[in-house]
């Protein structure tokens, strides 16, 4: 990441933005209840991210947005990330916790995701962190943000937990295309597993976050 730009952006997650909205609407109106609060900070957010935010190449990373991100948050399922530049969205990423079942991998792909003392014959499962969305936004005006930026962030994030309370493996599901299985690459994450169809093939690729320096 170009240290030049990482200056010109903030962080702010998404649990701040939704504290920080349904603040502003009890002191607006005081008389409404808890849940009518949170209601109405899910409009005003859901109002936001279809102002604001685009990502036509991408149509599950705006569903998510508009109709999971705020609730998930709330119900500490992912935390999400906003990359903010004089108050405009660059874009996000959101990263949660996932078990992981390895039961069908081969034996020689199984030593490289669990811990080196463990035998792979009889683990079916492991934790692993998940990054589950990683999106620019393509009305942006910082020259220079990217992608880039968005996954190192996400990255540096999981090492943040990863050194309090450990783990070691990162995944994500990448659409099949070269060049964006290159890019992950190019951060140290490998193919695992067979393609899984959605809407578009993916590719699952991990990345032993032990052996890289954030």
């Amino acid at each position: 990441m170009d240290e030049s730009i990482s200056k010109q952006y903030k962080t702010d997650t998404l649990s701040n933005i939704i504290t920080n909205l349904m603040h502003v609407i009890k002191e607006e109106s005081p008389e409404l209840s808890d849940k009518s609060i949170k209601r109405e900070a899910r409009r005003r957010f859901i109002n936001r991210v279809d102002s604001s935010f685009y990502c036509t190449k991408n149509k599950d990373v705006m569903t998510f947005l508009r109709n999971k991100a705020f609730d998930s948050e709330l119900h500490h399922l992912t935390r999400t990330y906003f990359y903010t530049h004089e108050e405009e969205w660059l874009g996000f990423s959101t990263i949660s916790l996932k078990i992981l079942q390895i039961s069908a991998l081969e034996t020689a792909m199984k030593k490289k995701l669990i811990a080196s003392s463990k035998s792979p014959n009889n683990i079916a499962e492991i934790p692993a962190y998940l990054i589950a969305q990683v999106a620019k936004n393509e009305n942006n005006t910082l020259s220079g943000f990217c992608a880039n930026d968005i996954l190192t962030h996400a990255i540096q994030e999981i090492d943040n937990a990863r050194n309090l309370v450990g783990g070691k493996i990162v995944v994500l599901d990448s659409v099949n295309v070269e060049k964006v299985i290159k890019k992950y690459e190019s951060f140290g994450f490998m193919k695992y597993g067979a393609l899984f169809q959605s809407k578009s093939e993916l590719q699952p690729m991990f990345l032993d976050i032990s052996k890289i320096q954030t």
